[in-house]
C-alpha cells in the first residue's frame, strides 16, 4: 500500500467512506420503515370498522359561517400540492351545515367532521379539517381547536399541519341560482402545474 501525504493509504480511506456510506443508507431505511409504520398507524385510525360517535353541532347558523376560510390542518388528502387561489362554494341549500360541522366559535375556528362509507375498503373513512380565517391564525385559535379535538379524543397525530400553505375556500350563498361559475372558481383541486 502506499501511503497518503498524512499517512493514510487509498484503500483505508476508502474503506471509511464505504462504512460511512452503509451506515447512511442503513439509517435511511430505518426511517422509511419507519415512516411506513406511521403511515400505516394513521391509516388504520382513519379507516374504521363503527364511525365515532362524535358531537356534530346543532342549529349551525349558516351565515355567520358565510366568507372565507383556510384549512389550518386536514386528515391526509389525495394531492399535495395546495394550490393558493381560494375555491368557491354557494352554499345555499346546502345541507352540510346540519351534519358536518363538528366545532365553531363563529369568528376564528370552524371543525368540519365527517365520516363515509368507502366500499372498496370495506371501512368508514373519518375526514377532519380545522378551518381558520387566516392563513396565519393566532395561537389561541389554535389552542382552542386543539382543546376540544383532545376532549373528543380525536388522533391529533393524524393531521397534516398545512400552516400558511393552507388552501382556501369561500363559502357564499346566492339567492338565486345563476349556473356554475366560472370553472377556476369550482373545486379546490389541483391540476398538475397549478
Amino acid at each position: 500500500m502506499q501511503p497518503t501525504r498524512n499517512g493514510i493509504s487509498h484503500s483505508s480511506s476508502m474503506l471509511r467512506y464505504g462504512a460511512l456510506f452503509l451506515l447512511l443508507l442503513s439509517m435511511a431505511s430505518s426511517v422509511c420503515a419507519q415512516r411506513r409504520t406511521f403511515e400505516t398507524s394513521i391509516t388504520s385510525k382513519l379507516n374504521v370498522d363503527v364511525c365515532p360517535d362524535m358531537p356534530i353541532m346543532k342549529n349551525v347558523k349558516k351565515t355567520k359561517l358565510l366568507g372565507y376560510w383556510y384549512a389550518y390542518a386536514t386528515t391526509p388528502l389525495p394531492f399535495r400540492d395546495y394550490q393558493r387561489r381560494c375555491a368557491s362554494y354557494n352554499v345555499r341549500n346546502a345541507t352540510y351545515f346540519d351534519t358536518n360541522i363538528l366545532y365553531t366559535n363563529y369568528k376564528s375556528l370552524t371543525i368540519t367532521y365527517s365520516c363515509k362509507y368507502v366500499q372498496k375498503k370495506d371501512k368508514w373513512n373519518i375526514k377532519l379539517r380545522i378551518l381558520t380565517r387566516t392563513r396565519t391564525p393566532m395561537a389561541s385559535t389554535i389552542k382552542e381547536a386543539v382543546d376540544f379535538l383532545e376532549k373528543v379524543k380525536f388522533p391529533l397525530d393524524t393531521l397534516d399541519w398545512l400552516k400558511s400553505e393552507a388552501f382556501c375556500f369561500e363559502w357564499y350563498q346566492l339567492k338565486i341560482e345563476t349556473g356554475l361559475r366560472p370553472k377556476d372558481f369550482q373545486a379546490p383541486f389541483n391540476r398538475p402545474g397549478d
